[in-house]
């Protein structure tokens, strides 16, 4: 019994100290973040359809990417606690008293204001330059005149290749998890919080299996805002992508509904087959604040 109580202790204290290596302390240059290798390294971004599926159609577009510089990512979703010391306001709908769930209802303007006040922080560049902020209650639902330069080294959101690129780590897989679906479930339970494990709401970040390069909640628990706008696919090579110019168009053809971000990574509330495969994204309108929404931050190396 008294063994049984000490490998309890042992192992409670071990991820508390993960959790606390990973996320204390943000108050120095790129504290918190993994370092990703990405200079002049190239991958396959996106899918065809048979690896889509006829859900997923818009989706695709295979092509190749490289890019031209190193990147920072943080090891972990941004908190309550991160996103309270700078903002110093809790949006979140999931409010327990436990400071490491991840912040959300956050629209994705939110997200740019809080990596430039990090940046601030931190004596880095501001990524985002605007001229007026527009206000719905608390949440911003846009920015006048908004402008970014992800050579900046300063923090900001991931674009959707950094974000693809990231996960797959260099696997071949389905997921970065596994490589087909075969018992998939059980497989990426290990390392995501989905509707299969979460009960249904947020988790404290951290708890789960880390990803191969250092990365945390990367799927599950909540989706990530990333920079992009929605739209088709490219099928030619492209060099530090940044996504289409405004997104107007969908599945290569027309305007369907308002102008959509993407997002990455899944939920607790979704699926780990359909929607945490590596190349799959959802979208929503940036001036949205939703429970299951989230972000982590990125930086350029210079």
């Amino acid at each position: 019994m008294k063994r049984a109580i000490l490998l309890i202790v042992t192992a409670f204290i071990l991820s508390a100290w993960g959790y606390y290596r990973q996320t204390s302390n943000r108050t120095n240059k790129y504290a918190g973040m993994a370092y990703i290798h990405s200079k002049n390294q190239s991958f396959m971004m996106g899918w065809n359809r048979d690896e889509a599926g006829t859900e997923w159609a818009c989706f695709i577009g295979k092509h190749q990417v490289t890019f031209t510089y190193n990147l920072y990512m943080d090891s972990t979703l941004v908190t309550q606690d991160d996103y309270i010391k700078l903002m110093h306001l809790n949006p979140s709908a999931h409010q327990t008293g436990d400071k490491r769930l991840p912040v959300e209802k956050v629209s994705w303007y939110d997200a740019l204001l809080y990596c430039n006040a990090r940046s601030k922080r931190d004596k880095l560049d501001t990524v985002y330059t605007y001229t007026g902020i527009i206000k719905k209650d608390t949440s911003v639902s846009n920015l006048a005149d908004l402008k970014y330069d992800i050579y900046k080294n300063g923090y900001r959101l991931p674009t959707n290749a950094e974000y693809e690129f990231t996960e797959r780590a260099n696997l071949k897989g389905t997921y970065f998890f596994a490589d087909t679906t075969q018992n998939i479930d059980i497989i990426g339970s290990q390392f995501a919080w989905s509707k299969l494990n979460s009960g249904m709401t947020t988790k404290p970040v951290g708890l789960k299996k880390v990803h191969p390069w250092g990365l945390y909640d990367i799927t599950g628990n909540v989706f990530e805002w990333c920079s992009d706008w929605e739209g088709p696919y490219p099928a030619h090579q492209q060099t530090d992508p940044t996504g289409p110019a405004d997104g107007k168009t969908e599945c290569g053809t027309h305007w369907v509904g308002s102008e959509k971000k993407m997002a990455k990574g899944g939920s607790y509330k979704t699926d780990i087959k359909g929607h945490m495969r590596i190349n799959y994204h959802y979208k929503w309108p940036p001036a949205t604040i939703s429970p299951e929404i989230g972000f982590r931050c990125v930086a350029t190396k210079k």
